[in-house]
């Protein structure tokens, strides 16, 4: 979600290669920065963890808190990457992915691409609690989705689809998500390139982005939010300093819709993060 990819630490600001034989897909952003032809789809797992850097614009109000249009922000945060699998089950973490964390169930494999059942939370709640910003709004809370991932391999390239419904009660929205990547060996470099776009029907951008008449002020005026689109753009690298350290890094750019920037919630049509990592592998 918009203000879940520009959040650090472990949920760090906003994916993907294959051979033609049956396998499960995972976190495509893991993938992808590794030059991988897909993940491991035998029992267990991986883990590793790190420090990096990052520098970033948020187009949303109170992330940070004082958050003003085109600021500059400059943070440590938690690099992790982590994934286990049980039979069809599986946990995903990549804290720089543009999806962090994912569960679910691969319950089909074909030729060349594979079909989950998945659940995340894309959205970050807002409230007085994690910024005064949001001091006289109603309270926001975050979700949980659940719904449909596709992933198709076609040589270098992957293409992904999201079609994600609201289970936590919380806004009742719809999300469809659509990406392309590619990535590209140069010695022991790993480049690689993401562009997508995501939709966010009218529930969620209404519960996020609303002002409604009872919390309308001269600082927040009453708005009502329609369903909108951000396009995401990323270019990134990957390099092993050793066999247990990897070094990463990328530039990612998320624009959003005219409908978006009309919210008083929104301060900018896009934000953008450059951001360095240096990982232990375990």
């Amino acid at each position: 979600m918009l203000m879940n990819c520009w959040r650090t630490g472990l949920s760090i600001a906003w994916l993907w290669l294959v051979i033609i034989v049956p396998v499960l897909a995972g976190d495509l952003s893991s993938d992808v920065r590794k030059g991988t032809s897909g993940p491991d789809n035998s029992n267990g797992g991986y883990f590793e963890v790190g420090v990096g850097l990052s520098t970033y614009t948020n187009p949303v109000v109170g992330m940070p808190e004082g958050n003003e249009k085109g600021e500059v922000h400059t943070e440590g945060f938690l690099d992790i990457s982590a994934r286990y699998q049980y039979r069809c089950l599986f946990a995903e973490l990549f804290s720089q992915s543009l999806e962090q964390f994912t569960m679910g169930c691969n319950f089909y494999n074909g030729n060349n691409w594979s079909l989950d059942w998945v659940g995340m939370a894309p959205h970050d709640g807002m409230s007085e609690e994690e910024s005064n910003d949001y001091r006289g709004l109603n309270k926001r809370r975050d979700d949980f989705m659940s719904g449909l991932r596709t992933t198709a391999y076609f040589g270098n390239y992957i293409v992904q689809m999201h079609a994600l419904v609201d289970i936590s009660d919380t806004h009742h929205g719809e999300l469809y998500s659509l990406k392309l990547a590619r990535h590209w060996q140069y010695r022991n470099w790993t480049v690689h390139g993401i562009v997508g776009a995501t939709y966010r029907s009218q529930q969620i951008t209404d519960y996020y982005f609303s002002i409604d008449e009872s919390e309308a002020s001269e600082k927040y005026p009453q708005f009502d939010a329609r369903a909108s689109m951000a396009y995401v753009a990323e270019v990134g690298a990957s390099y092993p300093l050793n066999e247990k350290w990897v070094f990463r890094s990328l530039i990612r750019r998320i624009n959003l819709d005219s409908r978006a920037m009309e919210s008083p919630l929104i301060l900018d049509d896009h934000g953008q993060m450059i951001a360095t990592s240096v990982s232990y592998v375990f």
